[in-house]
């Protein structure tokens, strides 16, 4: 890491194909700022695995709102919490998102000292009062996407979502009994298509999963 004092402001104003060369090294050097202070190794004393509801937050925010954290408000973490995360995040268990508030928080705690960001109070206060919800948020089938819903119910039908031949394997599955079911009755639910699944969706949604995968370089 640079000797350089960290530019958290270097988003700010670039739109997303400006900041793509910059989005992974930005995540990257704040999470490892974030392990190496005062609220980052208090968080690791309880979650050794540091860094996916980081970099989820950060990527999620800026690539589908265009949100920067110096910028951030109440209302944008929300739309990221609240509306991004249950549609475009798979947790195959509840126990995977159970570290996700605190982390969150830890986060904000560390920026709104190091970085004095204004928000920060006013955000770190929406994070307590949401967190006995975020289970139930994340779990909220209405709010899910295409691909966040074809992998949950892949899981539940007991195919193994995290490697292609399942998603394969589920997707011939699909569209064999479950997309002509939804098409008999007219219906799509639940985010899910009544037409049959192309190899390109099931691609996205495998590199979407792996893209998350990447983001837990830091766990231990």
């Amino acid at each position: 890491m640079s000797d350089q004092p960290f530019n958290i402001r270097q988003l700010d104003g670039l739109d997303y194909d400006e900041a793509e060369p910059l989005l992974e090294d930005y995540q990257d050097t704040l999470v490892e700022l974030f392990v190496n202070s005062p609220e980052g190794e208090e968080y690791c004393k309880t979650y050794p695995d540091v860094g996916f509801w980081i970099s989820q937050f950060i990527y999620y925010g800026f690539g589908y709102e265009g949100f920067t954290l110096p910028r951030m408000k109440v209302e944008d973490v929300e739309t990221v919490v609240e509306d991004l995360f249950p549609r475009k995040v798979t947790l195959l268990s509840p126990e995977e998102g159970e570290n996700a508030i605190p982390e969150l928080l830890a986060f904000w705690q560390f920026l709104k000292r190091e970085f004095k960001l204004r928000n920060a109070t006013s955000i770190i206060k929406y994070l307590r009062e949401i967190e006995s919800e975020f289970e139930d948020i994340m779990g909220d089938s209405s709010k899910f996407g295409f691909a966040k819903s074809f992998v949950t119910l892949g899981h539940k039908a007991g195919f193994d979502m995290s490697t292609g031949e399942g998603m394969k394997q589920f997707q011939e599955m699909y569209n064999a009994s479950i997309a002509p079911m939804l098409a008999s009755e007219n219906s799509d639910i639940f985010g899910l298509s009544s037409k049959p699944i192309s190899g390109s969706a099931v691609d996205r949604s495998k590199a979407s999963k792996e893209k998350a995968k990447k983001s837990q370089k830091y766990g231990g």
